[in-house]
């Protein structure tokens, strides 16, 4: 009866971890086709301005870039100072919970508003845009995103690669000389 037990145990953990690495797989591969297809609103911007001529994208906002910059400002210092203040906790020697998730929250919140203003011009640009201009948007916007997505895996593995090279490297020579010399 004890084996009959284990057995059982042992079959539901296999499943489970079966289950898991299925899932684990299948998440994987749905995520890298769907960054494929996908493009972030916060870079759509520029992605829609290097798609379009220069006299399209005048044609549609007259000096966007001049607009932008005019409505995003008062949000800089309030960004600076925002974060600066989120540093400041970081750094005190007692961190207080409240204090520092209001000045995350304040950070995020500011540079969440500003991120909206830029999100509302580029919705004005595009609702004046002819089908094969969204369709050229889109497309410029996968070809950025995928160029964006190959830059960020190579850098990983770059990354990894000097961690691999900083395990493997060999110890100080040096030092191992310095004591067979000594009798």
């Amino acid at each position: 009866m004890i084996k009959d037990r284990r057995v059982i145990i042992g079959f539901i953990v296999s499943v489970i971890v079966n289950l898991a690495l299925v899932a684990y797989i299948i998440g994987n591969h749905l995520a890298s086709h769907r960054s494929e297809t996908s493009i972030d609103p916060s870079y759509a911007l520029p992605v829609l301005v290097r798609s379009l001529s220069p006299e399209r994208v005048e044609e549609l906002m007259p000096d966007y870039v001049e607009q932008l910059r005019a409505d995003v400002r008062p949000y800089y210092n309030r960004l600076r100072s925002a974060q600066a203040r989120m540093y400041r906790e970081l750094r005190k020697e007692e961190v207080s919970q409240e204090a520092l998730e209001r000045a995350i929250d304040d950070y995020w919140l500011t540079r969440h508003s500003a991120q909206s203003i830029a999100d509302s011009i580029f919705v004005e640009m595009v609702v004046q845009l002819s089908l094969e201009e969204r369709t050229e948007l889109l497309r410029t916007g996968r070809q950025t995103r995928a160029r964006y997505e190959e830059w960020r895996r190579s850098r990983t593995r770059r990354d990894d690669s000097r961690n691999e090279d900083f395990d493997r490297s060999p110890p100080d020579t040096n030092a191992s000389q310095e004591q067979t010399v000594d009798p």
